[in-house]
């Protein structure tokens, strides 16, 4: 299955996101803001092993408009995406606000998840979280759209990566640039996350394979909020030292590598 961009009617609104690559179905869901061109290369690689699906979040890219934005009305658009490819199960890799969606939709629907990814994200708003989010709604609310990508990726980057790979922060930092007409979309996710939520209670309940990674030099997640995940039983959980909230980026071949044979090694339908 190759596809390329779509654009579907989801239950709180348009739904845009990109298709491409033969395989096992992969549904990659990106943190605060994002659209699927923020994942780069990487739905590239893993379309040589996978159908890969990036949804953009509500709010933003070809998901504008509609609803708000919220944790459970993502995980029904999710659902929206494998129904309209006719998808009944698939794999979910989730990175900071995708791993919250990734984690929602499968304790709503476990019977459409085939496993778990969970990147740089936690199950609950802790005091630090919030704080975070306090802090990225002022600069959604002062700085230009063009510079909100630039900074937050001054954050997402454990200080020797920025030293080490300079010019990739840049290139991250423009495949994330929010458009104008995305900060308002932007805004409310961040709403809706300031909310709160405290999905500890039902980590237990899930019964699906769960691959759990962190940076323990995350400045936006801290690392001990995601290593709660591994409550969810047979969680296997990761934590890179040296690397911080760009798991995926930061950490190259090693947790590319990693990613992919936990996706491989799951019971695909």
């Amino acid at each position: 299955m190759t596809m390329g961009r779509l654009t579907i009617p989801g239950p709180h609104g348009p739904i845009g996101a990109t298709v491409n690559g033969t395989g096992p179905p992969l549904v990659l869901l990106a943190g605060l803001g994002s659209t699927a061109r923020v994942w780069g290369q990487l739905p590239e690689l893993l379309g040589r092993s996978f159908t890969v699906i990036c949804p953009d979040n509500r709010g933003v890219g070809g998901s504008r408009g509609g609803d708000p934005f919220t944790i459970a009305g993502a995980g029904r658009e999710v659902t929206a995406v494998l129904d309209h490819l006719e998808i009944d199960r698939a794999a979910l890799v989730g990175v900071s606000m995708g791993g919250s969606i990734a984690l929602g939709t499968a304790i709503a629907t476990p019977a459409r998840v085939s496993g778990l990814v969970l990147v740089s994200c936690a199950a609950r708003l802790s005091h630090h979280g919030r704080r975070m989010l306090d802090l990225l709604a002022r600069l959604l609310d002062t700085l230009p759209a063009e510079e909100f990508g630039l900074w937050l990726m001054t954050l997402a980057f454990a200080p020797p990566f920025h030293e080490r790979f300079p010019s990739f922060v840049i290139e991250a930092a423009r495949l994330y640039g929010l458009d104008e007409e995305d900060v308002e979309g932007a805004r409310l996710q961040v709403r809706h996350l300031l909310e709160g939520r405290d999905l500890r209670p039902e980590l237990t309940t899930l019964a699906l394979p769960c691959l759990v990674l962190s940076g323990a030099r995350d400045t936006v997640v801290a690392h001990e909020d995601t290593a709660e995940l591994a409550a969810i039983p047979g969680a296997q959980l990761e934590v890179f030292p040296d690397l911080g909230h760009s798991v995926l980026a930061e950490g190259g071949d090693r947790v590319l590598s990693r990613v992919t044979a936990f996706l491989r090694g799951l019971q695909h339908p």
